[in-house]
């Protein structure tokens, strides 16, 4: 079995980090669209505290 390149592998982690980050941005902007709260995995991918998030008061 045959490895593959170390250049290959780091580009599959930069496409799957970006997917990543794409989809936590989708879920937050459809959550938000809907009325309701991301969920902290959304908000984490989206690169958001959700700490901080949550704190934000609607006034």
């Amino acid at each position: 079995m045959t490895t593959q390149p170390s250049r290959f592998r780091q580009f599959g982690r930069q496409i799957r980090s970006f997917t990543d980050t794409f989809g936590g941005v989708a879920s937050c902007a459809a959550a938000a669209e809907a009325g309701k709260r991301p969920s902290r995995s959304a908000l984490k991918a989206a690169g958001i505290d959700a700490d901080a998030f949550y704190g934000i008061s609607q006034g």
